[in-house]
């Protein structure tokens, strides 16, 4: 294994590095099967593409900033995956009503009923995994994960506001 830079006693090294490679794991399982056919257009799918239609059926339709903030991202990176997804014809754009400066992205009718489906077996294969450690610990679990998250944004100091922020 690689020479991590060694920011504390070994232990804590090493207990990093086995963080990081579960995390990759989980990750690599909640990966959306089917994707490929999914996005046409965006070959392979970036995981930003995936992780911001998640959010869009999360959460509804929103504007680019408010997207950008789920993301953690800067207004410009959100605003390219968006003009992406739109190519493709992923998500609409359009024109916030109430205020023409802001753009309003919503999941394209087209592929609505598919990312749904996709979002809807993540979070259970989640619900699954989390069942396992129970409701206090899974809890304690999301409160210890948006800790770990705010120590690991104030670290680098993202541009952007932080998405733990909108989960409290």
């Amino acid at each position: 294994m690689p020479e991590a830079k060694n920011t504390g006693n070994r232990e804590s090294t090493e207990l990093a590095e086995k963080v990081l490679l579960s995390l990759f794991t989980v990750f690599r399982n909640l990966r959306p099967a089917g994707g490929k056919n999914l996005l046409p257009r965006i070959e392979p799918p970036a995981p930003r593409h995936v992780m911001a239609l998640f959010h869009l059926a999360a959460s509804g339709p929103m504007s680019v900033s408010e997207l950008a903030t789920h993301l953690g991202v800067t207004l410009t990176t959100a605003s390219l995956s968006v003009t992406q997804m739109a190519a493709a014809e992923l998500v609409i754009r359009e024109e916030d009503p109430s205020d023409h400066r802001r753009t309003i992205v919503s999941i394209s009718p087209k592929v609505e009923p598919a990312i749904n489906e996709m979002f809807t077996s993540k979070v259970q294969t989640l619900e699954k995994g989390l069942a396992a450690l129970g409701a206090k610990r899974s809890e304690a679990f999301l409160r210890d994960l948006q800790t770990l998250l705010q120590a690991i944004e104030s670290e680098h100091e993202l541009d952007g506001p932080s998405l733990h922020s909108q989960s409290n």
